[in-house]
């Protein structure tokens, strides 16, 4: 039978499928051990010639608060999806012109911006109707190979006592022989696990270990996850003391507050340092009223809600809005899996604005192998129809398929 296009979705499942690290992570500025495993929880749409299209529900399903609503449950998830996308048409949800995505239809713009995974479903099914990639869709492609740095340096020093900060620059040049060079290494010691004091002078003894590991060109990235909140006179501290580093970025080193911004502004600028400051990770409506004055105050030079949870239906007016300031996309992507590495991919594939991807450098688990090979820091641009991404299917089959809900 021809395929037509716009075909219907006539069946969805819902599968949690475990992810691992490369080694335990520890702990960061507020949380305790992260650990080896976490869950992708995969949706899958089918179409009735066969074609199908993918996303995760993480978001959805971390908004679990008791059994007495729906939220964060395999029954809401299921119940959400079969509102959505079961016997729906492939071609319904999204605006297109010349080839390329302009806007949501009236009819799903609320439900995308509240669970902006379901977008990427979208894009992938619409992408696999009409034979062409999601980076075409999303405007075209921006760049040949998409740049990728380590996010796996927490507070490995603290799991490793006895090596202290070479634990975290042994694995940081481990990391480098790996293929890496970009680095964003957790700080903020002083928030929580350490006297403050002690902590900021940890947080000093990292960063210079890691320079030192992996060379004078690879970037160096820090995140304090709010760390120095009310500590400003140790972030000046920090930052003085870390200038050899030459740290790229400064992320989220305070709370979101237009007042404690303009103050690490100009202490950057006063100390000499040329790291950028990003934060907005924890923005969940993006773009809040706080992130919208940061940026248009000039008063951050990164964003960074999460890829997978905003979606590129978000990111697509996210990146309009930022273009003029000179403000970077920069996505959070942690938590969201070998999936999450794939969107991140395609969308930084497509934009201009684009810094680099985090890579929480999983194991393979339920994905085909494809063309996207890794080199320098570096992934490839897929070059499959929608997302370019497939599921093993004999890997699910032997693994997985026994934890697979239907949703009908």
């Amino acid at each position: 039978m021809r395929k037509m296009p716009g075909q219907r979705i006539v069946e969805l499942s819902v599968t949690p499928i475990p992810v691992h690290y490369r080694k335990e992570l520890g702990k960061n500025a507020y949380g305790e051990n992260i650990g080896r495993e976490r869950t992708e929880w995969l949706v899958r749409a089918r179409t009735e010639y066969g074609q199908e299209g993918l996303t995760i529900a993480n978001r959805f399903m971390r908004q679990f608060n008791g059994f007495d609503n729906s939220a964060g449950t395999v029954r809401g998830l299921v119940a959400l999806l079969r509102e959505m996308f079961l016997d729906k048409r492939v071609d319904e949800y999204l605006e297109t012109s010349d080839g390329r995505v302009v806007g949501v239809r009236d009819a799903y713009k609320e439900a995308f911006q509240t669970h902006g995974w379901m977008s990427i479903l979208a894009f992938d099914l619409l992408g696999q109707d009409l034979g062409i990639s999601c980076v075409d869709l999303l405007g075209g492609q921006a760049r040949d190979r998409v740049p990728a740095y380590d996010t796996t340096l927490y507070f490995q020093d603290l799991l490793n006592p006895e090596q202290g900060a070479a634990q975290v620059s042994l694995e940081a040049a481990a990391s480098h022989d790996e293929g890496y060079n970009e680095f964003k290494i957790k700080v903020g010691r002083p928030g929580r696990w350490m006297a403050p004091q002690s902590g900021m002078e940890r947080d000093v003894e990292v960063v210079l270990a890691v320079r030192e590991a992996v060379g004078p060109d690879a970037k160096i990235m820090v995140d304090a996850n709010f760390g120095y909140d009310g500590r400003l006179d140790l972030l000046e501290d920090f930052i003085r003391e870390t200038l050899t580093a030459n740290i790229f970025w400064l992320e989220e080193m305070v709370t979101a507050d237009v007042g404690d911004y303009r103050v690490l502004r100009r202490m950057r600028d006063r100390l000499g340092s040329d790291a950028l400051l990003v934060c907005g990770e924890v923005d969940r409506d993006p773009p809040s009223q706080v992130f919208r004055d940061l940026v248009n105050q000039g008063l951050i030079d990164g964003y960074q809600p999460d890829s997978v949870s905003a979606g590129f239906s978000r990111w697509q007016s996210l990146e309009q809005w930022l273009k003029p300031t000179g403000v970077r996309s920069i996505p959070h992507n942690f938590g969201n899996g070998n999936f999450g590495t794939r969107a991140t991919l395609v969308f930084g594939a497509a934009s201009p604005t684009f810094a680099s991807l985090e890579d929480e450098r999983h194991h393979t688990n339920v994905y085909a192998e494809d063309d996207v090979s890794f080199a320098d820091s570096q992934y490839s641009v897929p070059s499959g129809p929608g997302l370019g991404l497939a599921i093993d299917t004999d890997m699910y089959q032997k693994r997985y398929a026994s934890h697979e809900v239907r949703v009908t």
